[in-house]
């Protein structure tokens, strides 16, 4: 999780992170919850809340914008994971954001 965090905190202070938050924060007024469960199956898949750490987080309750501006820098490959950036790449704003508000919904333990 601390590399998680640490990665993030990388991709904040690149240029444009200003401008691709306020995107997040403008995607998430207009997301729904109830698709956003929908389309968590796949993530679930590896994301489960409670797992041990095995590298992969639990996205379970994370913050919704730091969700969106997450998927959207790797659907950009501003962030390296071919296999978050090819589940990201598939996704249009509205899914990323209604499975950020679902997963921002729940406990994260």
């Amino acid at each position: 999780m601390t590399r998680f965090l640490l990665t993030f905190m990388v991709v904040i202070s690149t240029s444009g992170a200003f401008i691709q938050c306020v995107q997040a924060e403008n995607s998430i007024k207009n997301a729904d919850i109830a698709y956003g469960e929908y389309l968590a199956g796949e993530c679930v898949t590896c994301h489960r809340s409670g797992a041990v750490n095995d590298g992969i987080p639990n996205i379970s309750g994370m913050d919704a914008e730091a969700f969106v501006y997450i998927l959207q820098s790797y659907r950009s490959k501003e962030l390296e994971n071919k296999v978050m950036q090819l589940v990201a790449g598939r996704l249009d704003d509205e899914q990323i954001a209604s499975l950020a508000v679902y997963f921002a919904s729940l406990s994260s333990e």
